[in-house]
């Protein structure tokens, strides 16, 4: 008789997992139908082309097959397409070096995530895709340097949170105008709101709204429609076709400020985790990512890393999957001893292995941390939506609520001996410039790094925080170097002796096609932590 094996033991969301997995790859057919040629009746282009994720010899090419984009399944039958993929040399696409084929399926939206390799490194490419008697228009990508290489200079925008209704999206037709070499887009891509007329505190009229049979998001038609209406935006599109993204994604792409297995309407997990596995599913069918970000379930292994040659190493990182929920209930708080404990974690135990050990071993002059919400510390008082009181205030979705983990990365980048750390943020609405402290209760601590968060694209619209907020706010954070409260983006300029931030703010997103200038530009020189404006 053969002896028990050890009981292995399960809980209920690890269950919970599986089965919502298990479904999913269930719904496949057992047998694939043969991709056959389709005639269309109208351009299945409609959301534009992609380019993500660069490798010194290659780069994810994405397109979605979409004649009428804000149907449940876009205008698509459930027949298989093949899409003809060519990659050129030249921007007319006269001289082509690759051709390739993928197949579109019903299962993932028909959209086309083909993985490009064997490519020469640091050098654009240019790409079209084809289906059927229709053509998509032409989009440039580029790889990464080769390993070793030191760039004389790496050009990029950080750059997120555009809610449909604040706003048009004149930030992204100037990052096309850019000629980047890649975009990171640190999440709120879109908004799971239900439709609505108005918008802001004030609850002013929308400058443009979204469809009246528009739900709030929570099945996987409800956020493929959502993705599908935000990239029918020209603007958008313009600058997806300029250059790689690395995408992430923050709270909106499911629901606002959910944190792990959980959401602040406490929804309970099974629940949940249906949601998130619908929404993450359609973050990847209109994100230019690999396979290896295909969900399973709920769960996406979103972070991951980019070197650009020995100047630049990206640490693409995820502040949501694996955080400690959000202490004392969530909220701009004067005084929160949880968010103190020692537990506490944004990345969790896995991911922060992955961060030290990438630490440890990079070779580059700057290395970035690319994440969603503030690291430094931060004291909100005179921000006009926020009480007065005589304690500071705190945002407790951002790091402030989880100081340990945050302490915790910091350790990580004085043990591996990072000279030039760079953190790259999103989420707040507002452009910031910190400069970040080694240890936050020492006013007289030295700087060891610099934090870069980058303004909305549209949410939250207009409305900047008068002067008088502004200088309560530098009085109280002395580490904040720069604040706005203007729409917009950051363009990065990186070169092996300094990092050159120009925050790029739009007049208004009130009407499209205003002006964008460079409201500041901030400079830190490699080897000297700081922030010099320029």
């Amino acid at each position: 008789m053969r002896p028990f094996s050890k009981p292995v033991s399960l809980d209920r969301r690890t269950l919970l997992r599986g089965a919502i997995g298990a479904g999913l790859i269930g719904a496949l057919p057992a047998r694939a139908t043969e991709p056959s040629r389709v005639v269309f009746k109208s351009d299945p282009f409609t959301l534009g082309v992609a380019s993500g994720d660069p490798a010194p010899d290659g780069f994810v090419l994405w397109t979605r097959l979409t004649p009428e984009p804000l149907k449940a399944r876009g205008g698509m039958s459930s027949q298989p397409v093949e899409v003809t993929i060519e990659i050129a040399d030249d921007p007319a696409m006269t001289k082509i070096v690759r051709t390739t084929t993928e197949t579109a399926r019903l299962e993932l939206a028909h959209s086309v995530h083909a993985e490009i390799d064997g490519l020469a490194p640091g050098r654009d490419y240019f790409y079209r895709f084809r289906a059927g008697d229709a053509e998509s228009p032409i989009g440039r990508a580029r790889t990464l340097p080769a390993p070793g290489d030191t760039p004389a200079q790496i050009r990029f925008a950080s750059a997120g949170c555009q809610r449909w209704e604040d706003g048009y999206y004149t930030a992204w037709r100037a990052i096309a105008d850019d000629k980047l070499d890649f975009v990171f887009h640190y999440g709120d891509y879109i908004y799971e709101y239900a439709h609505t007329e108005v918008t802001g505190r004030d609850k002013q009229p929308a400058p443009r709204t979204m469809p009246a049979d528009f739900p709030a998001c929570f099945t996987l038609t409800d956020y493929r429609r959502r993705y599908a209406l935000y990239k029918t935006d020209a603007d958008l599109q313009a600058a997806h076709a300029s250059c790689p993204f690395l995408p992430s994604f923050d709270d909106h792409e499911i629901a606002n400020n959910w944190a792990a297995d959980s959401d602040p309407k406490h929804t309970p997990a099974d629940a949940f985790l249906f949601r998130r596995a619908m929404a993450l599913q359609a973050w990847y069918e209109h994100m230019p990512v690999r396979r290896a970000q295909l969900p399973r379930g709920p769960d996406v292994r979103a972070y991951r890393g980019f070197r650009y040659g020995s100047l630049i190493d990206v640490a693409v990182l995820d502040t949501r999957q694996y955080r400690s929920r959000q202490p004392c209930g969530d909220g701009f708080l004067a005084g929160c001893a949880e968010a103190d404990e020692e537990g506490r974690t944004m990345l969790g135990a896995a991911q922060e292995q992955w961060l030290a050990e990438r630490l440890k071993q990079s070779p580059a002059t700057w290395q970035v941390l690319a994440q969603q919400v503030l690291f430094a510390q931060f004291d909100w008082r005179g921000f006009p939506f926020v009480k007065e009181t005589e304690a500071p205030i705190v945002d407790v979705d951002t790091w402030n609520g989880a100081t340990a983990g945050r302490a915790r990365v910091t350790a990580m980048l004085e043990a591996a001996k990072i000279a030039n750390p760079v953190v790259l943020t999103g989420d707040l609405h507002r452009a910031l410039a910190l400069e970040l402290r080694r240890d936050w209760r020492d006013p007289a601590s030295p700087c060891i790094g610099v934090e870069f968060l980058a303004t909305s694209i549209s949410s939250v619209g207009d409305g900047p925080a008068t002067d008088k907020d502004r200088a309560t706010m530098m009085r109280n954070n002395p580490h904040l170097k720069f604040f706005s409260d203007q729409r917009g983006y950051t363009r990065h300029v990186v070169t092996p002796a300094q990092w050159q931030a120009d925050y790029r703010a739009v007049d208004s997103t009130a009407t499209p096609g205003q002006p964008v200038r460079t409201a500041q530009t901030l400079v830190v020189e490699a080897g000297r932590p700081g922030l010099i404006p320029r």
